[in-house]
């Protein structure tokens, strides 16, 4: 599936990714280029079944978004890596609505759901990516870079 090395795509730079990230969030150089190679492990695995972005990674996400509006720059560095554009596909409203039903209807069988797809991704971030990113991830990014705390660090 992956038509590159994941060590080749960490060695990939880019300062106006990183100097826009730093105008849109109180965070460090240093920190954002951080959360852009945990985007890019991200984005390295995005494409196997049972990826998707939950709450816990929403720095990540915010850094895609970053990433994207350099539509040009990301064009090339997803045809250079993956041979093909990655799209973001937030939930539709319709999958939207089906979240919210099934959670009226069932909550301990939606969140049971839930649990198993998060089981699931955390297995692929830790047999892809290792250890370390799986604790990064799961566990220090929840803490660091929760909704509330993005939102502190989002300049106004």
């Amino acid at each position: 599936m992956q038509s590159t090395t994941l060590a080749a795509l960490l060695q990939y730079q880019n300062e106006d990714v990183i100097a826009r990230f730093t105008d849109l969030f109180d965070v460090s150089e240093t920190e954002a280029e951080a959360i852009f190679t945990e985007t890019k492990k991200f984005l390295y695995i995005s494409r196997q079944p049972g990826v998707f972005i939950p709450d816990e990674l929403l720095i990540i996400d915010e850094m895609w978004h970053n990433f994207i509006l350099f539509t040009a720059t990301y064009q090339e560095f997803c045809d250079r890596y993956f041979g093909a554009y990655l799209h973001h596909l937030p939930a539709s409203k319709m999958e939207k609505r089906q979240q919210q039903q099934q959670l009226a209807l069932d909550a301990a069988a939606a969140r049971k759901a839930f649990k198993e797809k998060l089981a699931t991704f955390m297995s692929i971030t830790y047999d892809q990516l290792g250890q370390e990113t799986v604790i990064r991830w799961f566990q220090e990014y929840p803490k660091r870079y929760s909704k509330q705390a993005i939102r502190n660090l989002r300049k106004h």
